[in-house]
């Protein structure tokens, strides 16, 4: 069962951006079935953060030199919000490594939280930028 469902209002209105948000979605709907399933698979995990993290960096390489490229007022913000986010994830995964059973719910709530607050509030800005250029 997703958790964590696609809507068009969500869209940035840039279709490869819109295609990596909605790998986001995935990304964090296995995480939520590891988590509701109670899986004590370390290695399991392990797997979803190191594709979680693999994802975030070529997201955020891809979307910060979209918007450079285009002269975007916002990017500097980007690239500061990009980098705490990736600085929480290493953190997350660092303290599930520690032996915190909680991390997985952890990492769902912060992921969902970056999305309502980063791509629904600052990505939407960009889309509009493009949408008006």
């Amino acid at each position: 069962m997703e958790f964590f469902k696609w809507k068009d209002q969500f869209s940035v209105q840039i279709p490869e951006m819109d295609i990596q948000h909605q790998k986001f979605f995935f990304l964090l709907n296995q995480i939520h079935q590891f988590n509701e399933e109670k899986r004590n698979n370390s290695e399991f995990l392990e797997g979803h953060f190191r594709e979680l993290f693999a994802y975030v960096v070529t997201h955020f390489d891809d979307e910060e030199k979209l918007l450079e490229q285009t002269g975007y007022e916002g990017l500097a913000l980007q690239k500061k919000q990009h980098k705490y986010f990736k600085e929480q994830l290493v953190q997350l995964r660092d303290q599930h490594f520690k032996g915190n059973a909680a991390v997985p719910q952890s990492v769902l709530n912060f992921m969902r939280d970056w999305f309502l607050n980063h791509i629904l509030e600052v990505d939407k800005q960009y889309g509009d930028y493009f949408k008006n250029q």
